[in-house]
């Protein structure tokens, strides 16, 4: 089984006009929803064993906060090729990584942004608990996770689909250490 974990980034400070978007950081409310994120894959038993992560600072900053509390041993690869990019994109990217590693990823992680996390999410999610899929068709609000699974034990058959296992809104989670 192939499980691929889609997280848009958290919640990013607007406070400084002058920093360039690739430069914005996390707002507090965002560092708080990716340290829960964090803490639900630990509680969940999702641990990426390969992580893609955009450059941007505010997908960083998601990373590391995620891993003060989920600690992996992961290859971690940072990507500017997935920062603001649609989901074609995306799925390429993160296929192409899957095969150049030295290990077979059973679980993949990849940290970026919308819109093209959300429509990359919507395109995989071939099937699932109803109610879920129409809450994922909604909205992709920032530090949103979307669990996708597969049968297959080929990466590039995720592309066909697979079935949404999940999706997960930073609110709907208990503080940290609650």
């Amino acid at each position: 089984m192939k499980r691929l974990l889609l997280l848009r980034h958290a919640k990013s400070d607007w406070s400084d006009d002058d920093l360039d978007d690739h430069a914005r950081p996390l707002n507090a409310r965002g560092r708080a929803a990716a340290t829960r994120m964090g803490q639900y894959l630990r509680d969940n038993g999702l641990r990426p064993d390969l992580v893609i992560c955009s450059t941007a600072t505010r997908t960083r900053e998601t990373l590391d906060r995620i891993l003060e509390v989920l600690p992996v041993d992961a290859e971690i690869i940072h990507d500017r090729g997935m920062y603001l990019a649609m989901p074609d994109r995306m799925l390429e990217l993160a296929l192409d990584h899957a095969a150049a590693v030295d290990f077979d990823p059973s679980v993949i992680l990849v940290i970026a942004h919308n819109p093209g996390t959300h429509s990359l999410a919507l395109e995989l999610a071939a099937e699932g608990d109803p109610e879920t899929l129409r809450t994922l068709n909604m909205k992709y609000p920032t530090g949103s996770l979307t669990v996708i699974e597969s049968d297959s034990d080929s990466w590039p058959d995720i592309m066909k689909g697979g079935r949404l296992a999940g999706f997960i809104m930073p609110r709907a989670l208990p503080p940290v250490g609650g």
